[in-house]
C-alpha cells in the first residue's frame, strides 16, 4: 500500500526538482537584489546589519519627483539616449546596408567595421575621446588652433556623448540590420526597380520597411544601454556637468553625507523606465507581421550602387577611422609622452618627448598586477559558472516538461530591465545582510556578472540547443540511456561550440564590465575596469592611457584566439 504512494511521490519530486533547485538560485541571483533595492527605496534608513530597520516612507520618491537635478539628470538620460541611438541606428542600418545588399568595394572591410567597435570598452572610448575632445587641451583643439579655424570641440557635453554613444552602439544596430538584410528575398526590390524605383525610394518604401522588427529590436535595445550606461556619462558628462540617472544615483552614494535610500528611489526608477520600453517594444512587434522569407528559394542580389560605389566605401572607412583610428592614435599619444603638455601640432611627431616609460613601469605597478589577475579570475569564473548554469536553465526549459519551467525563462530574462548600476546597488544591499562573508571577495563580482549577463548567456545557449533535434536525444534514451547521460553523451557535443562561444562572450563582457562592480570592489578585489577608472579620477593620464592600450589589446587578442579555436574546434567536429 505505502509503494505506490512512495513511488508517485518520487516521481513528482523528480520532476519538480531541477525547476525548484534552478529556480532558488535564481531567486537569489536576480530577484532577491532587485527586491532589496525595492525595500531600501521605502525605507528612511539604510538596510544596514545590526542598524535598527528604517521606517516605511514614500519621502525619496517624492525627493525624485521635486528635485530639480532629478529631473535634469532624466531629461539628459533621455536626450542622449534619443540622440545617440538615432546615430548609431544611422550608421549600424547603412554599414549593414552596404555590407550585405551593395557591390560596395571591400565588403569585407565594410562588414569589419561595422562590428570593430563592438569588442573595445566604452570605458576605453570615453577616456580617449576625453583626450581628443577636451576644451582646453583636447588634440583635436591643438588641431584646429594649429590650422587657424575658429571652432572649439567640447566632447564634456550633451552633443559630445550622444558623438560617443552613436560611434560605440553603431554594432548593435548592425548586427541586428545585418542579419535581417541577409534574410529579405530580393525580388521585391527588383520589382519595384522595375516599376521604375530609384535606389533611394526603394529603400525607404521597400527594403526598411520590410525590417522594421530587427530596426524596432535594435532601436530598444540600443536606447536601453545608453540610458543605463555609467562609464561614458561619469567620464564625459562630470567634467561638463552633464548629469544623467546613473551619474546621479552614483552621486547620491558617493557624497557626504550619503543617501543611498534616495539612491535606491532612483534605481527603482530608471529600472521601470527600462521595464516599460522592453515591454513597449515587445507589443510593438507582437502586433504586426514581417514575413519575406518563403519556401521558395531566392538568390541573394547586390544592388549596384553606380557611382556612389566608393562613397558608400569612404564612409566605413571613415567610421572606422573616427571610431578605433582616432582613439588608440589618441592613447598612444598620451601613453608614449613624457609630458602632456602640447604646445603646437608638431609635438605630435616630436619623437624626442616620447618613451615607453608608462607602459613597461606597469609590470612593478601593483594596483595594475592586482587588477589583471582579479578580472582575469573573476571572467574565467564567471564564463564557467555562467556557462554551466544558462545551459542547465536552457536544457530545463526547452528540453524537459518540468512544471514551471518558463518561469524560469522569464528570471534568466529579467536583468534585460535591469540597469548594471542597480544590479550592483541591489548586490550591495542583500550581502551585506545576508550572513554569509561574499562581501569583499572575488566571488561577489562573479554573481554580479552572473546575474548582469545572464539573457546573453541564456540566449546564447538555448539557441544552440534549439538547433539539435530531439529525435537524437529521445534514440539514445530509447537505447536505455538516462535523460542526463544521453544530454551529456549527445546534446552537449552537438553544442559544443555554441557553448564555448557563449562562455567566451561572458568572460570578455565581464572584463569589461565597471559599472556592477562600482559600488561591490574592495581595496583587494579591484578589477582592471576600476584600475583604469581610478587612474582618471586621480588625473594620471599616462598611466590610465598605458593600461587601456594594454587592455584593448588583451581583449583583441581573446577575441581572436577564442574564434580562431571555435573556428577548429567546429571545423574538427564536423569532420568524420
Amino acid at each position: 500500500m505505502l509503494m505506490p504512494t512512495g513511488t508517485a511521490a518520487t516521481r513528482r519530486l523528480r520532476r519538480w526538482l531541477p525547476v525548484s533547485l534552478l529556480l532558488i538560485f535564481l531567486t537569489f541571483l536576480v530577484i532577491v537584489p532587485v527586491g532589496m533595492l525595492v525595500y531600501a527605496s521605502f525605507l528612511d534608513a539604510p538596510p544596514r546589519p545590526g542598524s535598527p530597520r528604517g521606517t516605511f516612507t514614500l519621502e525619496h520618491f517624492r525627493a525624485l519627483y521635486t528635485s530639480r537635478s532629478n529631473l535634469l539628470a532624466i531629461r539628459n538620460s533621455l536626450l542622449i539616449g534619443l540622440g545617440g541611438t538615432a546615430m548609431a541606428m544611422f550608421i549600424g542600418t547603412l554599414l549593414a546596408w552596404l555590407g550585405t545588399r551593395t557591390d560596395v568595394p571591400g565588403r569585407s572591410m565594410v562588414q569589419f567595421a561595422g562590428i570593430v567597435p563592438l569588442f573595445m570598452s566604452s570605458l576605453v572610448g570615453a577616456l580617449a575621446w576625453s583626450l581628443v575632445g577636451s576644451p582646453r587641451a583636447g588634440y583635436a583643439n591643438t588641431v584646429l588652433e594649429a590650422l587657424g579655424i575658429p571652432l572649439t570641440v567640447n566632447i564634456y557635453s550633451v552633443g559630445g556623448m550622444v558623438f560617443v554613444f552613436g560611434l560605440y552602439y553603431a554594432p548593435y544596430a548592425y548586427l541586428f540590420v545585418a542579419s535581417a538584410l541577409s534574410l529579405m528575398n530580393p525580388e521585391l526590390e527588383e520589382a519595384a526597380e522595375v516599376h521604375g524605383g530609384s535606389i533611394a525610394r526603394v529603400m525607404r518604401r521597400i527594403t526598411f520597411p520590410l525590417v522594421v522588427p530587427a530596426t524596432m529590436g535594435a532601436f530598444i535595445l540600443t536606447f536601453v544601454l545608453i540610458i543605463e550606461n555609467f562609464p561614458v556619462v561619469q567620464v564625459l558628462g562630470s567634467p561638463g556637468g552633464v548629469e544623467t540617472m546613473p551619474a546621479y544615483i552614483f552621486r547620491l552614494m558617493i557624497s557626504a553625507p550619503s543617501r543611498p535610500n534616495e539612491a535606491s528611489a532612483a534605481g527603482l526608477l530608471l529600472m521601470l523606465i527600462m521595464v516599460v520600453l522592453v515591454t513597449f517594444q515587445a507589443r510593438l512587434l507582437a502586433k504586426r507581421e514581417y514575413v519575406t522569407v518563403t519556401g521558395k528559394g531566392f538568390r541573394p542580389r547586390r544592388i549596384k550602387l553606380g557611382r556612389w560605389r566608393w562613397a558608400g566605401f569612404a564612409f566605413a572607412l571613415g567610421y572606422l577611422v573616427v571610431a578605433v583610428g582616432v582613439p588608440f592614435f589618441a592613447l598612444t599619444q598620451a601613453a608614449l609622452r613624457r609630458s602632456q603638455f602640447i604646445s603646437g601640432i608638431g609635438d605630435f611627431v616630436d619623437l624626442s618627448a616620447f618613451s615607453f616609460r608608462s607602459i613597461t613601469s606597469l609590470v612593478d605597478y601593483p594596483p595594475f598586477s592586482l587588477g589583471l589577475r582579479n578580472t582575469i579570475i573573476v571572467g574565467a569564473l564567471t564564463a564557467v559558472f555562467g556557462g554551466a548554469l544558462h545551459l542547465l536553465t536552457a536544457y530545463t526549459v526547452y528540453r524537459t516538461n518540468a512544471p514551471g519551467r518558463k518561469v524560469l525563462e522569464y528570471v534568466a530574462m529579467l536583468p534585460v530591465t535591469v540597469p548594471a548600476l542597480v544590479i550592483g546597488l541591489g548586490f550591495l544591499w542583500t550581502w551585506l545582510n545576508v550572513p554569509i562573508p561574499l562581501y569583499g571577495t572575488l566571488l561577489i563580482l562573479v554573481l554580479a556578472y552572473t546575474a548582469r549577463f545572464m539573457p546573453q548567456g541564456y540566449r546564447g545557449i538555448s539557441s544552440t540547443i534549439l538547433q539539435v533535434h530531439k529525435d537524437l536525444e529521445e534514440s539514445a534514451q530509447v537505447s536505455g540511456a538516462s535523460r542526463a547521460r544521453a544530454a551529456v553523451t549527445v546534446v552537449v557535443p552537438l553544442i559544443r561550440s555554441g557553448i564555448f562561444s557563449t562562455m567566451l562572450l561572458l568572460f570578455i563582457l565581464s572584463m569589461r564590465e565597471l559599472s556592477a562592480s562600482i559600488f561591490l570592489f574592495t581595496s583587494d578585489t579591484r578589477v582592471l575596469p576600476i584600475v583604469l577608472y581610478d587612474q582618471w579620477t586621480s588625473g594620471s593620464y599616462s598611466r590610465m592611457a598605458a593600461i587601456s592600450l594594454l587592455y584593448s589589446a588583451l581583449l583583441c587578442v581573446l577575441t581572436v584566439a577564442g574564434r580562431k579555436y571555435l573556428g577548429e574546434s567546429g571545423a574538427s567536429a564536423k569532420t568524420p
